[in-house]
Order: C-alpha cells, then structure tokens, then sequence
C-alpha cells in the first residue's frame, strides 16, 4: 500500500502528516509526500511547531518514504492528481481549512478537486482543536 500526503507547511499539513505518520504503521505502507517547492522546510511556516527538517522527520518516523518538490502552481490539485493517477496509489490524504463559500468561489478549492476526482479514497484531515470561523 501508498499513501500520498501533499505538504505545504501549515497547522493543516501538520495534522495530514501526522495521520499520514500512523495509517503508515498500522497499514505497512510507504509513503509519497509532494511538496511545493519550499514545501520541505518547514521553518517558513509560523503554524508549524516542529521545525526540523522534514526529510529528518520521515527518517525518524522509520517508514519507508518518497519525498518530491515539485514547482508551485496556481492549482496543486494538478501534482496531486497526477500522482494518484499513476496506478500506485491508494490513499491521498489532504489537510484541510474552513474557507467561506466566497473564498472558495473565487479561488477554487485544491481538495474539493482531489476528492472528487481522484480514483483513490481521499481522506481530509483537521487540525486537533479547528475552529471554524463564524458567518
């Protein structure tokens, strides 16, 4: 089994990872993880509270990984969806946010897209203590 985690530093990505983390053990899977290209350092992001390196943090987790940067773009669904459509993978896990239907309107929505066109299950995943934001 793969699991594919899209990472982008953020309280968002943190909690993705660390469900990423523990399907992996249970499951036996490798992992995949896109990063946008700043993706992997994780000191660019005040939401994250662990600032080691990410590549130190998959070494450390004892799974067996794939770490691939990949340029930013304006829709990473692309990336995403790329990935999941290469046959090798089960599982893509997304962190998400609370976007109000505006923001979602204007600027569309990465996980909207995965979910509904990935050919794999695709789990999303909250921050422990997510809030969303009142109307």
């Amino acid at each position: 089994m793969k699991i594919l985690l899209a990472y982008v530093p953020s309280a968002t990505a943190e909690a993705a990872f660390d469900f990423t983390l523990q399907e992996a053990k249970e499951r036996g899977a490798s992992v995949l993880v896109l990063a946008s290209e700043g993706g992997a350092d994780p000191k660019k992001a005040s939401a994250v509270t662990d600032d080691r390196p990410l590549t130190q943090r998959l070494e450390e987790s004892g799974i067996d990984y794939e770490l691939r940067v990949v340029p930013r773009r304006d829709d990473p669904a692309d990336d995403i969806l790329a990935a999941a459509e290469s046959g090798e993978i089960d599982m893509v896990v997304l962190g998400i946010r609370k976007r109000t239907p505006i923001g979602k309107m204007l600027l569309g929505s990465t996980s909207q897209r995965v979910i509904m066109e990935a050919p794999c299950p695709v789990v999303c995943v909250k921050p422990k203590g997510f809030v969303p934001p009142s109307f």
